[in-house]
């Protein structure tokens, strides 16, 4: 018989067996499960106490998985296991487009820092996620296992539509509010800086020029209508006013926004590619300190929560401080 570790990681591991486990199987005694499952029965009694509290989101009763605690731990109980409102872990997961493009894009920056045997089974998840969405551009791993890279087909695709002078239709991911959206742009031009592609468009939605980062354009479809904003357009044929410019530049932070120093552990090296650092050291134990500006704190919380705990705010005293009060107020909602 093994012996389970108690770490969490270990028992989010023996409670996705043991669920599927008895949804297979009904009521079944606490001796058998433990036999199955190579695990003590004590062991499988502790978990379903966790198990009892898991469930759907909201938290009401309705919600959560059902277990008869009772017959386990009383002395008169007959030591049955009975598990019941769990039957929608019987369902495939179903992902929104909202969720799944999201998880392409996540996908794609990890595989921009993978190992090549990692590299090949990301590029194989992403395959059926982008067939499951339609997307044209999805990876072909070819017999090397590198793959193609998808924002190099989308970077081609976009300037195919310049010259053409056609609409383009783009799913863009806006990582300060982790959502993919949808914007109809005329687009303009494609340009490099700082080795990262950008899109200079006219965005309808907005009614005003927008730069767009192809590595975020998780998808874009060329459409049949002609742009209505052309890039030589004047201020005046393109909006009407004055302030409307036909030419962008990618965003550059304003002179005086705080300038704050983070420190990235080893698992997070690929974060300053994406995003607007101005200085990088590398330590001695394999992490890096990062300057970059901040326009708005509450990204920067955002962004650090995300990744937490490899990414720490070392300077300015306020935003670490911002920090670490989100951090303790979202433990406290588990108290």
């Amino acid at each position: 018989m093994s012996t389970a570790g108690t770490g969490a990681r270990e028992q989010v591991g023996r409670m996705l067996a043991l669920v599927p486990y008895l949804n297979a199987r009904g009521t079944v005694h606490v001796e058998e499960a433990a036999r199955d499952l190579g695990l003590t029965p004590q062991q499988i009694v502790k978990d379903l106490h966790v198990l009892f509290m898991c469930g759907l989101p909201g938290g009401y009763p309705d919600d959560l998985i059902d277990v008869d605690i009772s017959a386990l731990v009383q002395p008169d109980g007959d030591r049955l296991i009975r598990m019941s409102n769990a039957d929608y872990l019987d369902r495939p997961l179903r992902l929104s487009p909202t969720e799944a493009s999201a998880l392409v894009v996540a996908l794609r920056v990890v595989r921009g820092s993978a190992e090549a045997d990692t590299r090949d089974v990301v590029d194989r998840v992403l395959h059926k996620l982008e067939a499951a969405l339609g997307d044209e551009a999805a990876i072909d791993a070819g017999e090397d296992g590198s793959g193609v890279d998808p924002a190099a087909d989308v970077r081609a695709q976009l300037e195919e539509a310049v010259t053409a002078e056609r609409q383009v239709l783009l799913r863009y991911h806006v990582p300060s509010r982790d959502e993919v959206v949808e914007r109809t742009v005329d687009p303009h031009l494609v340009t490099e800086h700082g080795n990262v592609a950008y899109l200079d468009a006219w965005c309808h939605a907005a009614d005003a020029p927008r730069t767009f980062r192809v590595d975020r354009i998780v998808e874009a479809r060329t459409l049949d209508t002609p742009v209505v904003v052309r890039a030589d357009a004047s201020p005046a044929e393109a909006t009407g006013s004055e302030a409307a410019q036909a030419t962008f530049e990618p965003f550059v932070p304003p002179a005086d926004s705080p300038l704050a120093t983070l420190l990235l552990d080893a698992e997070v090296r690929w974060l300053p590619d994406y995003l607007p650092v101005v200085a990088q050291r590398d330590r001695a134990d394999g992490r890096s300190e990062v300057d970059l500006h901040v326009v708005d704190p509450r990204w920067l919380v955002r962004l650090v929560s995300r990744h937490a705990p490899h990414v720490t705010v070392l300077a300015p005293a306020e935003l670490a401080a911002s920090f670490t009060a989100r951090a303790q107020e979202t433990l406290s909602l588990y108290a």
